[in-house]
């Protein structure tokens, strides 16, 4: 009877976990790029924008903050795949598994 080949790297590389670590840590990324660069470009003395409400641009560090947490989030998955990684069940062809089991 042949075994089947179980590819370990596979198997911990398409974990849905990684997947969704991957997706927050890409998002993750992008909203914490997209949070500080205004930041860093605004010019806080312009008194007009200072005093706009509407402009959520202005004053709020939302996209920073959410995509620090996501990145935190992603890290957390990684963390998990790594520390309790997936046992794939070897099951040799052919053989039929014992129901009673």
């Amino acid at each position: 009877m042949a075994v089947p080949h179980t590819n370990r790297v596979l198997s911990h590389l398409f974990d849905i976990r990684n997947i969704i670590g991957a997706l927050l840590a890409i998002y993750g990324l992008v909203l914490t790029i997209a949070g500080l660069v205004p930041a860093i470009l605004r010019d806080r003395s312009d008194p007009a924008a200072a005093a706009n409400t509407n402009d959520l641009y202005i004053g709020t560090d939302a996209n920073w903050w959410v995509g620090l947490i996501m990145l935190g989030v992603a890290a957390g998955f990684f963390i998990w795949a790594w520390v309790r990684p997936l046992r794939a069940d070897e099951v040799a062809t052919g053989e039929a598994p014992d129901p009673t089991e």
